[in-house]
């Protein structure tokens, strides 16, 4: 995906949906004027390489996505994901930057309504 992008440089910029990759993709796309979406996995257990994205990305460069009704956070794991699961995610993104959850809320709430236009 990483090449796709960087053949077609001029295509509007939005967000790697549920990104999963590796730190240095992140920071790849990053680069590239894209956001990361974060969701339910970053609360598993062998979710080491998502953490670590979270924990070295600027937290202007994430966005959290629910992707209800699959990737339920851990607590929730093998069921069907809703949108209010989305503390969670949240609470762990929180925990692996050290910060506040509500600062979490709202930096990651504007980051969504710019990459919106809202």
């Amino acid at each position: 995906m990483i090449d796709f992008f960087k053949k077609y440089k001029n295509i509007p910029k939005g967000v790697i949906h549920c990104f999963s990759g590796t730190p240095k993709q992140a920071k790849m796309f990053i680069e590239m004027g894209f956001l990361l979406g974060i969701d339910g996995p970053v609360t598993y257990k062998k979710s080491d390489n998502l953490k670590q994205v979270v924990f070295e990305t600027d937290l202007n460069k994430l966005l959290v996505e629910t992707d209800c009704p699959y990737l339920a956070p851990q607590k929730y794991r093998g069921q069907r994901n809703e949108p209010s699961y989305i503390v969670e995610t949240l609470k762990e993104i929180a925990a692996i930057k050290n910060i506040l959850i509500n600062e979490v809320v709202q930096i990651t709430t504007q980051n969504a309504l710019k990459l919106f236009g809202i």
